[in-house]
Parts: C-alpha cells; structure tokens; sequence
C-alpha cells in the first residue's frame, strides 16, 4: 500500500492500531451493560456471547495480521519474536474471553485458549523489547528498550495487585506498546 508522492509505504500495523483504539474507545458503548474501562480489561470486549463481540475480536485479528504482514515484508529475524507477539495477539482475538456478566454461558477451553494466547503474546513482545536492549545501536534506543520490557512485565503484574483499575493500566500499557509500534515497527528495529 502507497500513500503519497514520495512513495512512503503505509504500514499496515499503522491502520490495524487506529482500528483497535477506535474499537476499544466505543466499546462500552456496544458492549455488556456494566462494562468499565476502568475496571475491565479489552477482551472482555470480545466475550463470548456479548453483545458486538465481533467488533474487538476483528480488531484484535486485524492488528496481530498487520503486525505479521509488516514484519514479513521487512524480515529480518530480530523482527520474529514481534512476528510471535502478532500472531498470538490476533488469534487471541478468535477465542473469546469469558463474559463479564456471570450469568452468561461460555465455553471454558475458548477462555483457556484466549488466556494463554494473550500470554503467549506478552511474552513475545517482553523477547523482542529484550532482545533490542542487545541488539540497539545507541545507548538511548537500548533504554527504550528495557523501560518498555520493564513495561510488559511490571504492568500485568500491577494489573493482578490492583484488579479494580486493571482496565486502566492495561491500556496505559497498550498505549506505551501502540506508541512504539507506530514509531519503530518493523522498519527501525535493528538487526
């Protein structure tokens, strides 16, 4: 995909992210009665059996095949454990989240197969920030890398400390991650 006269390729993930902050920005507003952002986390969007569910679980899908198609398109293989992170992230997005209303039905192992999806996907993202630390040229692009490592470890840690605001800081970790995708991702990542 080109945009403009000088030939800039658009990155796919660019779009994919735009999608997802939109879906997550108007999803109380389609989803269960009762959805808080503050209170919970962006796959409970994508619930089974929620209402418009769809609309998370496309965003999810759409960003993890953005991720993979760019790194693709550029490989190098500093770029596999992201390659890893959008793979995991957007098949998360075809295993829906249990409901957040109790008494809704859902099926277990789709919740189990979400949770470890998304784990999956934490974990690649942690390697390939680590893997920067080693990998960067500069002193400054090797402590971007480490603080955002830090990131994807120590905020899902929080999350679990402090449950009542674990929708807040799981999009303030997204936020960080989205930000750094949207600026280094795949073409500023060093080999």
């Amino acid at each position: 995909m080109r945009l403009g006269k000088q030939g800039h390729e658009m990155r796919l993930t660019r779009v994919a992210i735009i999608l997802f902050v939109i879906a997550t920005a108007l999803g109380p507003s389609y989803t269960a009665q009762g959805y808080s952002p503050i209170v919970h986390v962006i796959s409970e969007l994508a619930a089974q059996n929620t209402p418009h569910n769809y609309i998370m679980a496309g965003a999810f899908v759409a960003l993890g095949a953005g991720i993979l198609y760019d790194g693709v398109r550029t490989f190098h293989r500093t770029l596999l454990p992201f390659m890893l992170f959008g793979l995991a992230f957007g098949a998360a997005g075809l295993f829906g989240h249990k409901p957040i209303t109790p008494s809704v039905s859902y099926i277990a192992w789709v919740d189990s197969m979400h949770s470890i999806l998304a784990t999956v996907s934490g974990i690649a993202l942690t390697i390939g920030f680590g893997w920067q630390v080693f990998a960067a040229k500069s002193l400054k692009q090797k402590r971007l890398a480490a603080a955002l490592a830090l990131v994807c470890v120590g905020m899902p840690m929080l999350m679990f400390q402090m449950p009542q605001f674990q929708g807040l800081i799981q999009r303030a970790m997204y936020i960080v991650v989205f930000a750094w995708l949207w600026l280094f991702y795949p073409d500023r990542i060093h080999a």
